[in-house]
């Protein structure tokens, strides 16, 4: 072995080594912990705002709801710019001016459909009915009238979850395919609020 490592120039072969740094080795336990504190938290907030739109002015709500969009438009970048790069593609004629004021405008939309649902959490049926104006009701009650049943193939456009909120009074329950939300607390909290006309949520 000696004469070996001798003719190899007489030293071993290095190995390269890596001292682990403070902070690299993650306590699984600890995040888990956050994450359910952060749900915690998100849910609390969600709980208050369905007490403060219990009280505020309808302009207000929506008032507020679009701000909330605008704010998200602002600071979230990730998602506006999947955002611009959608209506790029889907209007690549259009003026690059025009799509940022499309997508502007359509965060400021979800912002109001977040606080117009969490306003419908706590109105009773009747005032659900008084409060919207749907088109084309009859077109459901004529597909319900055939006997085989009837699907909506719906995409996120309009106040999508009032309407199903609204189809349940005016026309028959329907059962709604949706996937979970991240946050338990608020999944179980939106099923509710999506159930309360006799809804279902698969």
């Amino acid at each position: 072995m000696r004469s070996r490592w001798r003719r190899a120039g007489g030293r071993l072969p290095r190995v390269a080594t890596r001292t682990p740094r403070v902070g690299a080795i993650r306590n699984p336990q600890s995040a888990i912990r956050n994450g359910k504190m952060r749900h915690r938290l998100e849910y609390a907030a969600v709980r208050a705002l369905i007490v403060a739109v219990r009280v505020m002015p309808v302009r207000l709500v929506r008032a507020c709801g679009t701000a909330l969009g605008l704010a998200f438009y602002t600071l979230d970048g990730a998602h506006r710019r999947i955002a611009h790069r959608n209506l790029a593609a889907a209007f690549p004629a259009r003026p690059a001016r025009e799509r940022r004021a499309i997508a502007r405008a359509a965060f400021g939309h979800f912002g109001r459909l977040l606080f117009e649902l969490l306003r419908f959490a706590t109105l009773t049926p009747e005032r659900m009915l008084a409060s919207v104006e749907v088109d084309g009701v009859e077109r459901s009650r004529l597909a319900y009238a055939q006997g085989k049943g009837v699907l909506f193939v719906t995409g996120h456009f309009g106040y999508w979850e009032i309407q199903a909120m609204v189809h349940a009074l005016q026309v028959e329950p329907v059962a709604i395919l949706a996937r979970a939300l991240d946050n338990p607390y608020l999944n179980r909290l939106l099923e509710t609020i999506r159930q309360r006309t006799g809804n279902t949520v698969v």
